[in-house]
């Protein structure tokens, strides 16, 4: 299949697009690489899809997404491209709703418009709000606690509209937490082993729980709803809750740095935890990395880079 991906240079979107290439796909990927964080992590990625004959494209989504389009027939389109974070949607939320909502639009117009038969979009925990426990796919109502949370929300309902009206073939991901090697400098876990490789303190906000999710399954169980042609909305998480404060303790003893505690941060919900059996049941997605040893893939990757 000929696959489109936006936000191809970003953490999940370089991954996926490296597993459908070596699956046999032929994948062309899009990135405006705006500066939410270090273009030059994103310029990495690029050149290393570009040495695995991966196509991309340099482009604004909302300017540029129709002629890329017309330059290929996909059969299907993976929308990751997004601003991403709780924090900055307090500040900027506009931004978020022109890159977040407006943006998904921008895409399911141009599927429709182009005939793309299948739109895979890229959600969040986010919208699930204040909620303990294993969370349903049911569970999100749109009581969320962020600008950024609302506008994963409100894209959502945009991709079920299409659907609903067109008949579109679309495919909500709401990923749980995704952590591993080249991931965003903003997360908590790259965060973590920057600082402490660097002997500073790890800084913990609160006292969060969350469903870390390692890349590989996170791309697995993407690649499994393409192949099954799987539709409707569906969490990608790991299942398996970790206290954000024990995960610093372990990092802070290993590398013998301290840890320090500031409040909670404002929108951060306390909680992710993922029930995954839509997945399972759907398409056999199961997830296999143990924190553990995505930690550790982590720690490696970061060495390696100094």
């Amino acid at each position: 299949m000929q696959i489109g991906i936006t936000g191809g240079a970003g953490f999940i979107g370089a991954a996926l697009a490296l597993r459908l290439q070596a699956s046999g796909h032929t994948v062309y990927v899009m990135d405006a690489f705006t500066d939410y964080y270090d273009v030059e992590l994103k310029l990495e990625r690029a050149q290393r899809l570009q040495a695995h004959g991966i196509g991309v494209f340099d482009g604004n989504v909302h300017e540029e997404l129709g002629t890329w389009c017309e330059s290929h027939t996909f059969d299907a389109l993976f929308h990751l491209a997004a601003l991403p974070g709780v924090p900055g949607s307090l500040t900027e939320p506009h931004r978020y709703i022109e890159d977040d909502i407006a943006m998904t639009v921008t895409v399911l117009e141009a599927a429709r418009t182009h005939g793309i038969p299948h739109v895979f979009f890229a959600s969040s925990s986010s919208v699930y709000g204040e909620q303990t426990g294993a969370l349903l796919e049911q569970q999100a109502t749109g009581n969320v606690m962020s600008p950024y949370a609302a506008a994963k929300y409100s894209a959502e309902t945009f991709c079920r509209t299409y659907h609903n009206l067109y008949d579109m073939n679309v495919t909500i991901f709401r990923f749980f937490t995704v952590y591993g090697p080249s991931g965003r400098p903003d997360m908590a876990l790259f965060r973590f082993i920057e600082q402490a490789l660097d002997g500073q303190p790890l800084t913990v906000f609160g006292d969060p729980v969350r469903d870390f999710t390692y890349i590989d399954d996170i791309t697995r169980g993407m690649e499994q709803a393409l192949e099954a042609k799987a539709t409707g909305i569906f969490n990608l998480g790991a299942s398996r809750p970790e206290s954000v404060r024990d995960i610093a303790a372990m990092l802070s003893e290993r590398f013998n740095v301290p840890v320090r505690s500031a409040p909670a941060r404002t929108g951060d919900v306390s909680m992710t935890w993922s029930n995954t059996d839509a997945a399972r049941q759907t398409f056999g997605y199961v997830p296999s990395f143990t924190l553990a040893d995505g930690i550790e893939r982590m720690i490696r990757w970061h060495l390696e880079r100094r």
